[in-house]
């Protein structure tokens, strides 16, 4: 999240030097060449022309220009054209015009004019996110620049090479490039550039976690503003700047009072509404760090506000993920889910992938039945991000020590003698540089490579220690609430419903005495009925009391003594056929007692209702589904008439907890049989493919 403060800032600041970068190229250049071509220019510009109008208009100032009688007319109407194209109309006539601009101003050896066409190109570039190209063209206009002693021009490309260093993250070679750059500002007296320069310099040491020398530039940049005409804002900016120095070195209460001193300046609103609603977010920020909630909400939902009407999706994701940790400390869990999804869709639509990175590891701890989802995502983009960063690092470091001989040849205005001379020193120069640095980055590149795999791993052991913890934790916290359960039904059932039930028996063995034959002998079957419930609700109770603290592991065990207890008094022969190397034990508990209480449930109904000879149960795994047959050959039903006897809305109940499915298929005189197909969990079933084994019980 501070990352992509720093990151919006920069881009303040890369704003705010373009302004400063063309005024120095129309100082650089000479006055409009004729007032067709500034009449064609001007009228491609005119925001009240349609857009085909001003493509006209801007086609017909290249043609004038390229249709000059001369040389060095043409090379003076180009270069006014490519410092003043609006290369947003047309972008691929842009890239024409500067490149014919180049090739006269080479073939005239005009110096000045070629650095600013380069320059041109480099602003261009940088515009379309082309970061490498742009750094290049900086790079070989700044050299010109260089050699004629221009130290404004020169500081001015130094300092927006440093900027783009500081944005790919190349924050050493950053640092040296903002420091040559001072060094020019100061031979000329610059003070408005040495304000920047010192503001990027914070940007980069706080980056680099220097916050130390952070907040020293920072006041060096400050006092540089007060040498020349400023506004409020312009201070504003770097106050803000310091203020998020002090919440990443986790001084708070002086984090707060710079974001106060920002959001209190008078009219910040309509003056900066970006700049007002970043400090805004930051202050509320760095109050919740601070454990300070007070009026947090309200801060943060006021510079969403701000942020969607300025359309700053980057800043307002930022906004919304610091929201998301608001409500994770306030224990509003849904609501800090909601927002953190809004962060991340948000980082995604403007590829701000270092807080998409942060926004997983929010999720991750948020959500943790997608833990090892975000992780797998937040690993894939981390690698991504540093394989890219290290190829464009080693990109630029070739461009920052290459010499161009073609560039270096015609900014040469000695004779053709010398140049033939500077021409095999400079080879000898790019040998001797190319090995040295090919050596360089190779030592480099290989001790970060493994520094950085070490990184990572160490990174993700952490993190799987991380995910083990919180699931062992939440394991024991759903065991810990079975056993209790458990353990309160088995009281329940054995000091509530089985006292009731024995003080019937009682009662109705007193009036058994008092009867005659004919009743004695009905209240007798009634007694031994009562009876045989007592001892299933005590066998169910000492079964839910012991598997309170002990696991019951085998569940086949448990059918078999269901069906060897029922059977003990019927003439009933049962089978129960499963495979017997199945780990049936596997299954999620709430499949074992659901499953069980169906068995039992259509066990009784057969002995009941079906007079029946014979009862089976199959079981059977086909892929993921758990698939379950109890058949008898009873007389059976019409399924199709009557209303659902209870027995079968149990059943509908249990399968529909389990998101299972059943048929139930019987007719008269043929017998029934259900099926039932309940869908496992991958992780939670193991099987093999050994053939089935078939019991008789």
């Amino acid at each position: 999240m501070n990352k992509l403060h720093f990151f919006i800032i920069s881009i303040l600041l890369i704003i705010t030097g373009c302004s400063d970068i063309e005024q120095s190229k129309k100082d650089n250049q000479i006055s409009p060449p004729t007032d067709s071509i500034s009449y064609y220019l001007n009228e491609g510009k005119n925001l009240d022309n349609s857009t085909d109008k001003k493509l006209i208009f801007l086609h017909k100032a290249y043609l004038s220009a390229i249709e000059a009688n001369t040389d060095s007319l043409k090379g003076k109407y180009l270069s006014f054209l490519s410092l003043n194209f609006p290369w947003v109309q047309d972008s691929a006539l842009y890239r024409k015009l500067n490149k014919q601009t180049i090739a006269i101003n080479y073939k005239l050896k005009d110096s000045l004019a070629l650095g600013n066409a380069y320059w041109d190109l480099g602003f261009f570039l940088e515009n379309k996110s082309v970061k490498d190209s742009a750094f290049f063209y900086y790079s070989e206009a700044q050299k010109i620049f260089q050699y004629i002693d221009n130290k404004s021009s020169s500081g001015q490309l130094l300092l927006n090479m440093a900027t783009i260093q500081m944005q790919i993250k190349d924050y050493t070679g950053g640092e040296a490039t903002t420091i040559k750059a001072i060094e020019q500002f100061k031979l000329v007296n610059d003070y408005l550039q040495l304000h920047n320069a010192y503001n990027l310099l914070g940007i980069i040491l706080g980056d680099l976690g220097d916050y130390k020398k952070s907040l020293s530039y920072y006041n060096d940049a400050l006092f540089y503003l007060k040498k020349v005409s400023y506004s409020s804002i312009d201070e504003a900016r770097i106050i803000n700047n310091i203020g998020v120095i002090y919440r990443k070195n986790k001084q708070y209460p002086l984090a707060i009072e710079n974001f106060k001193k920002v959001v209190t300046i008078d009219s910040i609103l309509l003056k900066d509404p970006s700049l007002y609603g970043r400090a805004l977010s930051n202050l509320a920020t760095a109050k919740l760090y601070n454990k300070d909630t007070t009026g947090i909400k309200e801060l943060f939902n006021e510079t969403i506000k701000i942020k969607s009407k300025e359309n700053e999706i980057g800043s307002l994701a930022s906004t919304y993920y610091s929201l998301a940790e608001y409500n994770a400390y306030a224990n509003d869990t849904i609501e800090a889910i909601l927002n953190a999804k809004n962060a991340e869709k948000l980082s995604m639509g403007s590829s701000s992938n270092e807080l998409l990175l942060e926004t997983w590891q929010l999720l991750s701890l948020l959500e943790k039945e997608n833990a090892d989802e975000y992780f797998k995502k937040y690993t894939t983009l981390n690698d991504s991000l540093q394989k890219e960063e290290r190829k464009i690092q080693n990109k630029f470091a070739r461009i920052r020590f290459e010499t161009d001989e073609f560039i270096a040849e015609n900014v040469e205005l000695t004779d053709e003698k010398e140049v033939l001379s500077k021409q095999k020193q400079l080879w000898i120069g790019i040998a001797a540089g190319f090995f040295l640095l090919g050596l360089s980055i190779y030592i480099i590149i290989n001790q970060r490579a493994k520094n950085q795999k070490l990184r990572f791993d160490q990174q993700q052991q952490a993190n799987n220690q991380e995910i083990f913890n919180l699931m062992l934790t939440q394991k024991q916290k759903v065991d810990e609430v079975k056993r209790l359960e458990q353990k309160r039904i088995s009281e329940e059932l054995h000091d509530g419903v089985l006292g009731k039930m024995l003080g019937a028996r009682m009662v109705l063995t007193g009036l058994n005495k008092r009867s005659t034959e004919e009743a004695i002998q009905e209240k007798t079957k009634a007694l031994g009925s009562l009876q045989e419930i007592e001892h299933e609700i005590r066998s169910i109770s000492h079964e839910l009391s012991h598997s309170a603290y002990q696991k019951i592991t085998n569940f086949t065990d448990s059918i078999d003594a269901l069906l060897a207890n029922h059977n003990k008094n019927m003439n009933i022969e049962t089978f129960f056929h499963y495979n017997d190397d199945e780990n049936w034990d596997s299954l999620e508990g709430a499949i074992k007692i659901n499953v069980y209480r169906i068995i039992q449930e259509t066990f009784q109904n057969a002995i009941k209702h079906a007079n029946c000879s014979s009862f089976e149960i199959t079981f059977y795994r086909n892929d993921d589904i758990f698939n379950v047959i109890m058949s008898d050959n009873g007389r059976g039903f019409n399924v199709n008439k009557g209303k659902k006897g209870i027995g079968l809305r149990n059943i509908t109940s249990r399968i529909n907890k389990l998101n299972g499915t059943f048929q139930v298929d019987s007719s008269e005189n043929s017998g029934t049989t259900i099926n039932l197909q309940i869908p496992l969990k991958k992780e939670s079933y193991i099987s093999s493919d050994n053939n089935a084994q078939i019991k008789n019980v």
